[in-house]
């Protein structure tokens, strides 16, 4: 009797398993099967190269900051990385797909500006021609009014000047502390309040200046202007009605195909800061495979990431369907992939290709 009550126990939790993985599914449920037609994609996880048919695309720039790109008049596209915390990388990429030359400056990254082409050393006040003309050395920035001894007046017909003739203007802000103002006894009078300016970093037939200035530069020139000219992407565009702002440029050239779910895996994530509770997300390990055409020939990828099907933060479609949030990690604070991005022109006879802002791929 007690074995048969034995039995019968055994059978009624493999029925409640079964039920349970029939119709709520399980975390330890098995990865999806790879159709067969996705079995000969090539990593992007693994391989610098990836070749199909007479098409190639090669990793040609890594970087620890966002790439940034300019467009030359004579088609010539700048990409500029940062290797390390120092050592600012400038590649220059002919029209035929070839790199032309190389330029490295040794500073922190926050001190330059990449401008239209131009690369200013805001902290050396110099600047670069190289995008242009290929001269490697620095030219020094003329400097206007820095020590504010300009009235009003000879500050505003410089800055109506600027707004009339210069069509490219950087704007920064700053403080200066006065230094303490020494009676005829000799003691020290009440400090002067600190003082706000403007440093205004702008170019007029390739040269550039700098004009220090106490006015009220907001309505000629306001964030959004420094925003749009500092953007420095061939892939996306600003669009203040998304999240972030960056809208990436739509192609038909990149098709995503297919995602394989591997395993699924509950992890748990911290708060968004102080009393913030935690939370926990349900994340499936996997594959997305996609499919990049250029000209005749279509390179077939795949890339492991992480999906988190509940929220709809990554712009990736398969089949119409946005498939979710993807990662490149499963820890805060997350390695988002938005969707891949895609350039080239009529002029050029390459495209280049990035699944990272931090990663430039070149087809040809």
């Amino acid at each position: 009797m007690k074995m048969l009550y034995g039995v019968c126990t055994v059978m009624a939790v493999g029925l409640i398993v079964f039920i349970g993985q029939k119709f709520f599914g399980s975390v330890e449920s098995k990865s999806d099967q790879l159709p067969k037609k996705f079995g000969h994609y090539q990593s992007l996880d693994s391989l610098k190269t990836i070749r199909s048919g007479k098409v190639s695309m090669e990793l040609l720039l890594e970087s620890t900051e966002d790439i940034q790109y300019f467009l030359t008049p004579e088609n010539e596209v700048i990409a500029y990385g940062v290797a390390g915390q120092m050592r600012n990388i400038f590649i220059k990429i002919s029209p035929g797909g070839t790199v032309l030359d190389s330029l490295v400056i040794n500073a922190k990254p926050l001190s330059l500006a990449f401008v239209k082409g131009y690369i200013v050393n805001k902290d050396e006040n110099q600047y670069y021609r190289w995008s242009f003309d290929g001269n490697r050395h620095p030219f020094s920035i003329s400097l206007q009014n820095e020590q504010f001894e300009w009235d009003t007046q000879k500050q505003q017909a410089l800055f109506d000047s600027i707004v009339k003739e210069s069509p490219t203007v950087v704007i920064d802000y700053g403080t200066a502390s006065p230094e303490p103002v020494k009676s005829s006894t000799g003691e020290l009078q009440t400090i002067p309040a600190m003082q706000t300016f403007t440093a205004m970093t702008y170019f007029v037939k390739n040269k550039c200046f700098k004009f220090f200035t106490t006015l009220n530069v907001h309505r000629q020139f306001p964030y959004a202007y420094t925003e749009e000219l500092l953007l420095n992407s061939l892939f996306k565009k600003i669009n203040n009605n998304i999240s972030g702002n960056r809208e990436i440029i739509k192609t038909p050239a990149i098709r995503y195909r297919y995602f394989q779910k591997l395993k699924p895996e509950k992890v748990r994530f911290s708060g968004g800061g102080g009393n913030t509770p935690g939370f926990t997300k349900l994340i499936f390990h996997g594959n997305l495979f996609t499919d990049v055409i250029y000209k005749n020939d279509t390179l077939k990828l795949k890339e492991f990431m992480y999906l988190e099907e509940g929220w709809h933060a990554s712009q990736i479609e398969i089949d119409g369907k946005n498939i979710g949030t993807l990662t490149k990690n499963k820890v805060q604070p997350p390695h988002y992939i938005d969707a891949y991005l895609y350039y080239t022109n009529p002029q050029l006879a390459y495209a280049l290709f990035s699944n990272d802002d931090k990663k430039l791929y070149l087809i040809k």
